[in-house]
């Protein structure tokens, strides 16, 4: 690939120029936010915009960047990135613009609960939608900072992203306070704590602009091959290592169900107590799980390309610190729900931790072929931890729940047995592409894809959720039965990752769907 160097040199006094406007845009928000009139608003919003022209500018002022030249295309993971960049700069910036908004108009008042309250009212909803798009806002971010220093080895990039992160976690926190100021909770004037989040949010805007225009100026470690294989070498430190061992990313979307479960109960919203407690046993237990997971599969582990570069297999860690951190993780997670929560949840979430440890990963995993089948109502209790956590009962709304993460677990874990087939042959583990074929394999993806969609609209059928869930349960359900079609009919490595990365975001906007189903239109 052909490259050019770009050096964009301004004299200092253009620079001080941009620096000037940047601050005088900086202020005239502030102003604009103290200012509570519509007028107030349309001024803050071009500020912000201006403000972020202003430090774009200076960004590229600052930095001679390499660019690909000669028009050829720009490699896969720039152009991405690039997306990401621009879809975060516009949630970053519309967050802000409906906070100013949410505050104008008294929605503030109307919404004094966090995170979410009852919909009464046009103000209400305009906050919630605010604070739809405000975690929105922050994933986006969190991700692009992640994604960053994943891929970038340059100084200023990688300075950048871990500023926008701690920025954006202080943004929220400012968001919480000002609702508790609200709420009576904490006695500050409210003036004070709305020009302190919308003080902390302009900041950090200007660091998600300025690390937009770094990811879209600057290229990626990945571009150079002789880069990518130093990256490669690079060994995780001892403590990331440990994380490693409980598998966050794996249970990450589990534990959103277990958030989302929380939120449709008959019960209402759950207190914060309650919804903080039950969130961190219900992200320990399954750590632990996991962890002992890893201690049993160290060996089959060890034989397979995927997960060969593990801490036990690969030796960085002695299996038994696998097997001491999942039962400590499991008994302080017991301990945390039983005493914060209350016993039934607890007993559930050790449920599920033994039906992964025990019977899927001893039991199921190396002699069964209906492993995943089985073995994947593991995955399902989260949902039921959510729900006894907020009701103290299990009902049979809750079992339908589980049987919506039951089913779709199969297709989504064969379409990544089909693209790792080999490596799970290798191990020796009885996947059912091993055993029965890629045929029979994706004949079982789409009946249990069918099976999921009309389990997923029982919901509806049976008066747990509305129809604006069934909506967006059947355009999801769908979606993923045509992903699996697509795949059949043109069977290649691509279309199974596209089937396998689909079914992780049906899930996650399934239980979405949820949410919004109840806290909005209902």
């Amino acid at each position: 690939m052909q490259q050019e160097q770009i050096s964009v040199n301004l004299r200092p006094h253009w620079r001080y120029f941009i620096v000037g406007m940047a601050a005088l845009a900086y202020c005239v928000s502030l102003a604009g936010v103290a200012w509570t009139t519509a007028l107030g608003d349309t001024l803050s919003s071009i500020a912000l915009l201006g403000l972020g022209v202003a430090v774009s500018g200076l960004t590229v002022a600052q930095l001679p960047v390499t660019t690909p030249w000669g028009g050829k295309r720009l490699p896969r993971v720039w152009r991405r990135l690039r997306v990401l960049a621009l879809a975060t700069s516009g949630a970053v910036y519309l967050a802000l613009i409906l906070g100013s908004l949410v505050t104008n108009i008294g929605g503030l008042w109307a919404c004094t609960t966090w995170p979410f309250c009852a919909p009464a009212g046009d103000r209400a909803t305009i906050a919630l939608i605010h604070r739809g798009v405000a975690a929105t806002a922050t994933v986006l971010v969190v991700l692009l900072a992640l994604w960053t220093l994943r891929v970038h080895d340059q100084p200023a990039p990688r300075k950048v992203a871990r500023w926008t992160i701690g920025l954006i976690i202080a943004q929220n926190l400012a968001g919480l306070l000002m609702v508790l100021t609200a709420h009576g909770d904490v006695n500050i004037p409210l003036q004070y704590a709305r020009l302190a989040h919308f003080a902390v949010g302009a900041i950090t805007w200007s660091l998600t602009i300025a690390l937009a225009t770094l990811v879209v100026r600057v290229p990626p470690l990945l571009t150079s091959k002789a880069a990518t294989a130093t990256r490669t070498a690079r060994q995780p430190s001892l403590l990331m290592d440990y994380v490693s061992l409980t598998k966050p990313r794996v249970i990450t979307l589990l534990i959103f169900t277990t958030l989302a479960a929380m939120f449709i109960t008959p019960a209402g919203l759950p207190s914060l107590s309650i919804l903080f407690w039950t969130m961190l046993g219900g992200w320990l237990m399954p750590a632990g799980a996991q962890a002992i997971n890893c201690y049993f599969d160290s060996d089959i582990d060890a034989k397979m390309g995927r997960t060969s570069r593990r801490p036990i297999p690969s030796g960085r860690i002695p299996a038994w610190h696998a097997l001491v951190l999942g039962v400590a993780l499991g008994v302080l997670a017991f301990a945390v729900l039983a005493y914060f929560v209350n016993p039934l949840t607890a007993w559930v979430a050790l449920a599920g931790y033994i039906y992964y440890a025990v019977i899927y990963t001893i039991v199921l995993k190396r002699h069964s072929v209906h492993n995943i089948v089985i073995g994947g109502g593991a995955g399902a209790i989260p949902p039921l931890v959510g729900w006894a956590a907020v009701t103290n009962t299990l009902t049979w709304p809750s079992l339908l729940l589980f049987a919506v993460i039951f089913f779709w677990t199969p297709p989504h874990f064969w379409a990544l047995a089909l693209i790792r087939r080999k490596d799970y042959a290798n191990a020796g583990v009885p996947m059912l592409p091993v055993v029965a074929g890629d045929a029979e394999t994706k004949r079982q993806i789409l009946i249990y894809t069918v099976i999921t969609l009309v389990t997923s609209l029982l919901l509806t059928l049976f008066g747990i959720m509305g129809v604006a869930y069934l909506i967006m349960a059947a355009a999801l359900g769908l979606l993923f039965v045509a992903y699996v079609v697509r795949m059949m009919g043109n069977d290649t490595n691509a279309t199974r990752w596209a089937l396998y990365r689909f079914s992780l975001l049906y899930l996650f906007l399934l239980f979405v769907a949820m949410m919004v189903d109840r806290l909005i239109f209902w």
